[in-house]
């Protein structure tokens, strides 16, 4: 190997289930965690189902869902599935990985052993910052408990939006409603969707394949809050509103993303943002002649109600997984 062609290779392995902003968090401070004149490789291994109910209990998301949706995360160079619990030398060799990294919480199998401590044996083993305000098991409690409080601050996550927009290269511009105005040197090529993305998942990152790639361009997203998700879908999101921007803004095949956006955008909204094409997958959409409007099949999507069925048909599952929690 050229020295042009050296990366330092990082190994990040676990559930990630539903694959949340801090999961996504770990991942990108991967990106600067230790010093290095290479650039950086990252590597994902995934849990399988079977891993998962054996050592924590049932997962809320399923595998193929999880290595696909991790997939479409910008900042991850592969994916490998079905990894082993406790992480083995001979699988980060595999990958001529330099170092595993793990956020600074402990993570023990159902014997009690530490995951990493082969990698710790081997000096081969470093932290990053672990994010708080949400977690997997806080998410099945709003599934179980929906009127429970959520969010307790926006400003963590706006905080975290825009370590994303930062991180991103080119970086993710984050504009709200009517008001923003794209930089300038934002490709003139533009095409926009909009929508709840809410319980964001593999389909989600599919449709935004899809759409981009029918846009031919760089592809603007707008979410809508949460009143007006609740208005269109008859219930309260799983994700809060910048917990929904978040998941866009990591996603590869999105170029900036729009706050609080409109259910149906005005020509004024339209014009400000200089798309050439607007692409939906739902709601039909009339424009002035100027913009031109697609329509792409829409692949089956992860929403509230299959979560809450999924829940509730193994109930005493989730409920002993909550428990064992703390939940």
């Amino acid at each position: 190997m050229t020295t042009s062609e050296k990366r330092t290779r990082y190994w990040l392995d676990g559930c990630f289930d539903s694959f949340h902003w801090a999961h996504i968090n770990a991942v990108r401070q991967t990106l600067t965690l230790v010093p290095s004149q290479f650039p950086v490789h990252i590597t994902v291994g995934v849990h399988s189902d079977a891993e998962i109910l054996k050592n924590k209990g049932p997962p809320l998301f399923g595998e193929r869902e999880r290595y696909d949706l991790i997939r479409g995360c910008r900042w991850v160079d592969q994916v490998v599935e079905d990894v082993p619990y406790v992480t083995q030398l001979s699988t980060i060799d595999q990958y001529n990985i330099d170092f595993v990294v793990h956020g600074d919480d402990p993570v023990l199998d159902a014997d009690g052993n530490d995951c990493y401590a082969f990698a710790k044996a081997a000096g081969r083993y470093v932290e990053c910052k672990r994010t708080a305000g949400i977690s997997t098991t806080s998410l099945i409690e709003r599934i179980l408990h929906p009127d429970k409080p959520r969010i307790s601050s926006e400003e963590p996550l706006r905080e975290l939006l825009r370590a994303f927009s930062q991180s991103a290269t080119p970086n993710v511009p984050v504009l709200t409603g009517e008001k923003g105005v794209l930089p300038e040197e934002f490709p003139a090529a533009r095409a926009l969707t909009w929508g709840a993305w809410d319980c964001f998942g593999a389909g989600h990152v599919e449709l935004l394949r899809r759409i981009r790639d029918a846009g031919g361009g760089s592809l603007i997203v707008g979410v809508w809050d949460d009143a007006t998700v609740e208005e269109v879908t008859g219930e309260k999101p799983l994700l809060a509103h910048l917990e929904r921007a978040l998941a866009l803004v990591q996603c590869r095949h999105v170029d900036a993303v729009i706050l609080h956006f409109p259910r149906t955008p005005s020509r004024p909204l339209l014009s400000s943002l200089d798309v050439s094409t607007v692409v939906t997958f739902g709601e039909t959409y009339d424009a002035d002649t100027s913009i031109k409007v697609l329509t792409v099949d829409c692949p089956p999507l992860q929403t509230v109600a299959l979560l809450r069925e999924k829940v509730h048909a193994q109930l005493k599952l989730f409920e002993d997984r909550q428990r064992r929690k703390g939940a």
